[in-house]
């Protein structure tokens, strides 16, 4: 029975051709290939029981012998097993329905029995999500392969699961790609459940850390208390140890087998804790110790009982722990958006989830024309909803989802993503280039920017563009396209944007010289051409043809290679004297400063003193880059700006009548930085 999945993707609202529409994500497919080789003493016949979330089609020995999309029913195929090696693999399709991720294998022939596990040694269940070409995957050998690793614990709801007897213990197993789980409630971080943390890291007995039957702790009838220590690097979530006897049939097992152990847990390597033990073993081959998590980095495993006459011998000994992972990434398969085979332009994305305290939840995109040729990542952005600065139009688009936590226990989560686009464009394609494309942080520089632009039949056309800028620019020539002319030009401490007397249609170039700081290591003059319809901009890309007369590659973006003046300079407010009493007129102040040398956003106090040396408010400035913060022009909204204070305290009371000192300080890795400036607040 095959159940087909939703629809990845939904249209949630189109206006027209020319109006941009939203495009809504809310489950993510996902591929894991499985594999596992296994000894039958002979050949002959077994029952092949499984099933995974949510279609799988499983081989053996390289042949196909079944597939199926019911995840809540468990399928049994009659199979023919061969004397020797067996080779399993499954490939697995969750669609990311909230069901689980994973699959639960058994292959029993007579009293003969393989099942799914995180724990096998000699015969180790493996998994990779890389796509998978050609059959060699079927049947070759994957402990040496690049990107096959063992699996770690699944889950599903078993209680759903119909054809299952669970007699044999077999375990829901699963692989992560990006280290995310995609079966859960949206799109989160993978748990670390049944993944082996002490896995070739550093310890005192290395041969039982190494996930190698063949590499042994011998262990002499005299040696008591002896233990195997391992430093798992950072404290981790520890909650269960596995140890392993070396042998290969039940008489070796019982031959080699430790009598008791004890598993110590230490923050320090210094002061030990013990959190479990286990005497009088009687299960030979393997044995288990939980306990209750715990936060540990080292642990070892004390020889606490052993067989006064024989020695012992240890195979492997494996750490698991609880929780989610520290990281991951998960990165979407190529977007059409329901518009295959045209080309669209990205205007924004919003994204719906959970991001608690210590956590991070970032965006990235890229778009191409044939899935094959990608333009770069765009840069991480955090925020839930941002503008989509990627090249266009484009006919794909791609994104990538990066999640990390600070902590063992709670981990960020997206719910959905809306993606706003739109099948027409401004323009066919718009190709921007500056020089020079070097300079000195903190001084002034002429720069001479060049806007190419091609249009083609249907598309709207340009009514303005906004040129991101490193600082308030002086422009000082404009070279129009042929035939056009710019009605009005507006300098901000960010940005400069030219609106056209007419609409732009035909193709040409813009030309502009101006004068602007170089604030940051880099910076690129992003540029984004509106059409009429506001909802519809272009972004333009970097023009990276070759200079003709040099041979360098154009580019739009500066560097610096090298930086004069403060890092925190220009600190004033705008006005001095303002008036909090709720006319709208000069009710606020702005209070300006100028960042340079900050590439990577930091976050920048502006505070509030009455003479006395009392806070009075602590403004809202966010994490701030270097560039230059100043009041925005008469049309831009100045309660935007980091700097902004309407006479209030921190309880939203208006402050009494005076005179105020602001402390702007960035803290910093090289120290703080700090300057003051005063503000009077009159009525």
């Amino acid at each position: 029975m095959k159940v087909l999945p939703l629809i990845a993707g939904l249209v949630l609202a189109v206006l027209s051709p020319a109006a941009a529409a939203e495009w809504q994500i809310a489950q993510w497919d996902q591929t894991v290939h499985y594999r596992l080789t296994f000894n039958a003493a002979e050949a002959t016949q077994a029952a092949l029981r499984l099933t995974a979330v949510n279609e799988y089609e499983v081989f053996l020995n390289g042949d196909s012998v079944g597939s199926d999309g019911d995840w809540t029913t468990v399928e049994e195929l009659a199979v023919e097993l061969q004397g020797g090696a067996n080779h399993l693999a499954v490939r697995v399709e969750n669609w990311g329905q909230s069901n689980g991720s994973g699959l639960i294998v058994e292959v029993v022939a007579g009293d003969q029995a393989w099942l799914s596990t995180t724990s096998g040694l000699q015969e180790v269940w493996r998994w990779s999500g890389d796509p998978q070409q050609g059959t060699d995957w079927l049947t070759a050998d994957m402990s040496e392969v690049p990107g096959w690793t063992t699996v770690q614990r699944g889950w599903l709801e078993r209680p759903r699961l119909s054809g299952w007897d669970d007699s044999l213990g077999a375990e829901v197993i699963a692989g992560y790609p990006g280290g995310v789980d995609v079966g859960g409630e949206g799109l989160s971080l993978r748990t670390v459940e049944g993944e082996n943390l002490a896995l070739s890291q550093s310890a005192n007995r290395p041969e039982v850390f190494d996930g190698q039957a063949e590499s042994v702790w011998t262990i002499e009838p005299d040696e008591l208390n002896s233990f195997a220590r391992v430093d798992l690097g950072i404290q981790r979530l520890l909650g269960e140890v596995r140890v392993f006897t070396a042998g290969e049939n039940a008489e070796e097992f019982a031959a080699n087998t430790l009598q008791g152990y004890a598993v110590e847990v230490s923050n320090d390597g210094f002061q030990w804790r013990e959190v479990g033990a286990i005497r009088g073993i009687a299960d030979f081959a393997q044995t288990a110790v939980a306990f209750e998590p715990i936060f540990g980095r080292f642990l070892r495993v004390v020889a606490t009982e052993l067989d006064p006459l024989r020695r012992a011998r240890v195979a492997d000994i494996q750490v698991t722990g609880q929780g989610v992972a520290p990281a991951g990434t998960f990165t979407s398969a190529p977007l059409e958006l329901g518009l295959p085979g045209q080309r669209k332009i990205y205007d924004r994305f919003r994204w719906t989830g959970q991001r608690p305290a210590g956590t991070a939840l970032s965006m990235q995109f890229r778009t191409s024309n044939d899935g094959v040729s990608w333009s770069d990542w765009s840069p991480e952005t955090g925020t839930p909803e941002a503008d989509l600065q990627v090249p266009e139009p484009r006919d794909l688009l791609q994104y990538r989802v990066n999640f990390s936590t600070d902590f063992e226990d709670v981990g960020p989560r997206l719910e959905s993503l809306i993606i706003a686009f739109a099948e027409q464009t401004p323009a066919s394609a718009a190709r921007v280039r500056v020089e020079p494309n070097k300079g000195v942080v903190g001084r002034e520089t002429e720069f001479i920017y060049h806007l190419a632009v091609e249009f083609d039949e249907g598309d709207l056309g340009v009514e303005r563009i906004r040129i991101a800028m490193p600082s308030l620019a002086e422009v000082t020539e404009i070279v129009p396209p042929p035939g056009m002319e710019v009605a009005r030009t507006t300098v901000s401490g960010d940005a400069l944007e030219l609106v056209w007397a007419d609409l732009w249609r035909q193709s040409g170039q813009l030309q502009l010289r101006f004068r602007a700081r170089l604030l940051t290591n880099q910076f690129a003059f992003s540029t984004r051409l509106f059409s009429p319809e506001e909802a519809i901009s272009l972004d333009a890309e970097e023009d990276t043809a070759s200079d003709p007369e040099t041979g360098a590659p154009y580019s739009y973006s500066v560097r610096a290679f090298d930086a004069i003046g403060p890092i925190l300079d220009h600190v004033r407010t705008n006005p001095p004297v303002f008036t909090p009493n709720g006319d709208n007129i000069n009710d606020h102040t702005i209070v300006e400063f100028v960042l340079s040398r900050i590439s990577v956003p930091q976050e920048i106090d502006v505070d509030i003193f009455d003479l006395g040396g009392r806070l009075v408010r602590q403004l809202d400035t966010g994490a701030l880059r270097g560039g230059q913060y100043v009041r925005p022009p008469a049309e831009g909204d100045p309660a935007l700006s980091p700097g902004f204070w309407d006479g209030r305290d921190d309880d939203g009371t208006l402050v009494v009548p005076g005179l105020y000192l602001v402390r702007v300080r960035a803290q910093l890795d090289q120290g703080d930085k700090t300057a003051l400036c005063s503000v009077a607040v009159v009525y």
